[in-house]
């Protein structure tokens, strides 16, 4: 939440691409910025990149085929999408969370005759350590919610669109995300979950039987699909802005007068993302 209100105001004040990098630019200097500006497009770019293999566990549910190549066709039409224009990307977006939340909130609904809330107590009887191993994984899904100040430049009306955004966001994954995991521990037995990489398609299975197991495991490949989009549309815009301080090379802050994209960035970004998926373990 802190970072949420001050990543809004500070993309209010400062409506440019780039987000933190910019914030850090103009406030630290060049070297502080240039270290954050790489770090933050590997840091996204991998996570982006992460996402076209770590939907692996559901895809393989649908198909043998290798999660490599699907991942690099996937990117490729994510590619398409971010070089045809932030429109392009937002209809996608905008379907893909209608269809996330309905399945996600259908799972759950299915899920409620099973519930044992027996299966919720004693959450600390193992120790706190797993707690707080799990609060690390989850802040890295959360953190997302501030990467749209990357794109400020390209939203309209920024000043009101951004901070709705990121707080109605915020809000709203929040109540999604314990919903969604509450119903899954009282759900599913926890021998069942443990060690389980694909602990949704389990509670599919469970309650509306290979069906809604397969509908779940397709959820699956396209949320993280859609994580890698937006993943790619906010990296890409850090060398972008780089690029226009001079802090990275020029061609890199080249628009397409068509389609008001940074083409450039946005292929040099897909290609690095394209090199983890089938050299990074």
């Amino acid at each position: 939440l802190p970072a949420a209100l001050c990543k809004s105001e500070l993309a209010t004040a400062m409506p440019v691409a780039g987000g933190t990098y910019v914030y850090m630019d103009r406030t630290l200097g060049p070297w502080v910025s240039t270290i954050g500006g790489l770090g933050l497009w590997a840091a996204l770019l991998l996570k982006s990149a992460f996402a076209l293999v770590g939907f692996g566990a559901y895809l393989r549910v649908m198909t043998d085929l290798p999660v490599s190549w699907v991942g690099l066709a996937l990117l490729l039409v994510i590619v398409a999408l971010n070089v045809l224009g932030i429109g392009k990307v937002a209809r996608v977006q905008m379907a893909v969370v209608v269809v996330s939340l309905a399945g996600l909130l259908g799972l759950v609904a299915l899920g409620l005759p099973r519930v044992d809330l027996r299966r919720l107590a004693a959450p600390f009887e193992d120790g706190a350590g797993g707690f707080f191993v799990t609060v690390s994984l989850v802040y890295m899904s959360y953190a997302g919610v501030t990467k749209v100040a990357a794109i400020a430049e390209e939203v309209r009306d920024p000043g009101r669109t951004l901070p709705r955004g990121m707080l109605i966001s915020l809000a709203s994954v929040t109540l999604l995300y314990g919903l969604v995991t509450a119903a899954l521990i009282a759900t599913v037995p926890r021998e069942t979950l443990a060690g389980d990489v694909r602990p949704l398609h389990s509670m599919g299975l469970l309650v509306g039987g290979p069906t809604v197991g397969l509908a779940v495991a397709a959820l699956g490949v396209l949320t993280l699909t859609s994580m890698a989009n937006t993943g790619l549309l906010a990296a890409s815009r850090f060398p972008f802005a780089m690029s226009r301080d001079r802090l990275l090379p020029s061609f890199l802050g080249y628009v397409n007068e068509r389609f008001k994209t940074p083409v450039v960035s946005i292929l040099a970004t897909g290609a690095l993302m394209a090199f983890a998926i089938v050299a990074l373990d």
